[in-house]
């Protein structure tokens, strides 16, 4: 097998490509942000909208394709988001389901965002209305309706609909990311609306293998990659004290229109293409993203 990785350079790409040249696998690694070449991985440093020979030959001769490179941040309102959001996740997600012969399975990493939070406590589907609030979900609405049209010209096309990813490598802009250095540092941990809001935490060694068993399952359409189990942002706060061996404070804020008071997904397709749903061990999560953060501290 012969797999393309764009965004591998990113949180879920770096250990979705580990975890592909781990399985024996050769897998090209498409980015912008330069990284180590290693057995197994091509490197492609290159920004997708560019011209490059070098990518579109890789793109059109993988046997599989995950497309997870975009421009994150549901909270991002600096100068230029909304077009940086455009280009990285519409134009230059178009740019690869035109690039990607239609037989060769493409799996493109949307965001439960898109939803606009859990209904009265229910899960999430698949076929539920999207309801995105803010302009990153409105990004990926976008992004879904071309993948729906690749789809309906016989495209082999997997959208994937990650819930909250945490482990080692998180973006240092996330809640999890942040509470850590929060505590570390002793300041309060910033709260967005309420301690009792809930998010479907995933593990990002889960959520990965879950998007390599969906390409090798030959899953078409929308595919939620979540647990179907909601944690309190107390609890999550409970496991950052616990990892730390710490006592936190926190600073509660009015949440934003664009934050939901709950995530949660509806694993109940995710589980009959491919056998599983993720379970997420919190403590075991963070200690990881934790001891996976100190190495950058302490060079820093």
């Amino acid at each position: 097998m012969s797999s393309i990785v764009t965004g591998a350079s990113g949180f879920i790409g770096r250990m979705l490509t580990r975890m592909l040249v781990d399985s024996g696998e050769k897998v090209v690694g498409i980015d912008r942000v330069p990284q180590p070449p290693r057995p197994g991985l091509t490197v492609l440093t290159a920004d997708l909208l560019d011209d490059d020979g070098l990518v579109r030959a890789a793109l059109a001769d993988a046997d599989a394709v995950y497309h997870l490179a975009g421009c994150p941040g549901v909270r991002d309102h600096g100068d230029g988001i909304a077009w940086r959001r455009h280009r990285d996740n519409v134009l230059a997600g178009a740019r690869v389901l035109n690039a990607v012969p239609k037989h060769v399975p493409l799996l493109v990493a949307s965001s439960s965002s898109v939803y606009g939070g859990a209904r009265a406590g229910r899960p999430s589907h698949e076929a539920d209305p999207v309801r995105p609030a803010g302009g990153y979900a409105e990004s990926k609405v976008l992004l879904e309706r071309l993948c729906a049209e690749r789809l309906e010209r016989g495209g082999r096309t997997t959208v994937l609909r990650p819930f909250t990813v945490a482990g080692e490598g998180q973006r240092p802009d996330m809640a999890l990311s942040l509470w850590l250095a929060a505590a570390r540092e002793g300041r309060p941990l910033r709260v967005l609306g309420s301690l009792d809001r809930t998010r479907d935490v995933t593990d990002v060694r889960q959520a990965a293998q879950a998007m390599i068993d969906l390409a090798a399952s030959g899953a078409q359409g929308v595919v939620n990659v979540g647990t179907g189990r909601g944690q309190t942002l107390r609890a999550l706060a409970a496991a950052v004290a616990e990892v730390l061996d710490t006592e936190v404070a926190f600073a509660v804020e009015p949440a934003p229109r664009i934050e939901p008071g709950a995530s949660l997904a509806d694993t109940r397709r995710l589980r009959s293409l491919i056998g599983w749903s993720p379970r997420t061990d919190l403590h075991d999560v963070v200690r990881r993203q934790a001891a996976a953060a100190r190495p950058l501290l302490e060079v820093a």
